[in-house]
């Protein structure tokens, strides 16, 4: 059976600042004063020892999260936690044999968790809680999250993927072994939209050019066809198909990426 490395999920949702219009559910940063009185503490206690040893001897937790600011919830995003043998939804208890929680409740709720921090539930459709985590992810796009298997997000990109295989029965479904969500910036996706918008109208260009070909009454003519408004550069024209992209110059996104990933 052939097998598949890794499934890249390609939903954007959630993944650049526009998405976020009606996302109120982050009072991390203006919480910083209000912390819980009680005996929990950071799950970066010690991070916050290092850093805050001159404030107080302790931290405790910001309202909804599991640590004491901004420096440990990054902290915690990038490094993950300082005990990994407690569950990795609510850092609290240790987790069961053979498992990443502590129990039933808190792997229920690791199947909806935040895909960064995944110590707080996501954010209705979006794969991030809140807006915290989502400067944190920006800061260092583009980033690749692993999705864990049991996750809502992993089920329903399985599905997706299952459900569009056409190859038939001589070409059984490939196995998926991980899936991977891209989180991303505007000014990463601007190549992306520019070479999404050509492709977008490269049925027409081709159509205008045919037509005007055939006017033309035979080929080695030189053409000059509308574009936006406005004139594209004229272009000798023979009867081989002209190429769009390398007429305008765009880059596709993948090799943009791979560029970027040899360049770090």
């Amino acid at each position: 059976m052939p097998y598949y490395d890794a499934e890249l999920d390609s939903d954007d949702e959630g993944s650049i600042e526009y998405d976020w219009e009606n996302d109120d559910y982050d009072a991390l940063p203006s919480d910083m004063d209000r912390l819980q009185i009680g005996s929990t503490l950071c799950v970066n206690f010690s991070l916050g020892m290092q850093i805050q040893a001159s404030i107080q001897s302790e931290r405790s937790v910001c309202r909804d999260y599991v640590t004491c600011g901004l420096t440990c919830i990054e902290r915690l995003c990038k490094d993950g936690p300082s005990d990994t043998t407690l569950c990795t939804y609510c850092h609290r208890r240790p987790k069961v044999s053979g498992k990443d929680q502590c129990g039933q409740t808190c792997a229920e709720k690791a199947k909806i968790a935040c895909l960064l921090c995944k110590a707080r539930p996501k954010n209705g459709r979006y794969h991030l809680c809140g807006r915290t985590c989502k400067r944190i992810a920006t800061k260092s796009t583009p980033l690749i999250l692993e999705i864990p298997k049991a996750h809502t997000t992993y089920d329903m990109v399985e599905d997706k993927f299952k459900s569009s295989w056409s190859a038939g029965a001589t070409n059984p479904i490939p196995k998926i072994s991980k899936i991977f969500k891209i989180i991303e910036n505007n000014e990463f996706l601007m190549p992306y939209d520019q070479y999404k918008f050509v492709i977008s109208v490269s049925s027409d260009i081709y159509l205008v050019l045919n037509t005007a070909l055939k006017e033309a009454g035979g080929s080695n003519r030189k053409l000059s066809v509308p574009w936006n408004r406005s004139s594209m550069p004229t272009r000798d024209i023979n009867n081989e198909a002209l190429h769009v992209l390398d007429l305008f110059g765009v880059q596709h996104p993948q090799d943009l990426l791979q560029r970027q990933y040899r360049q770090g």
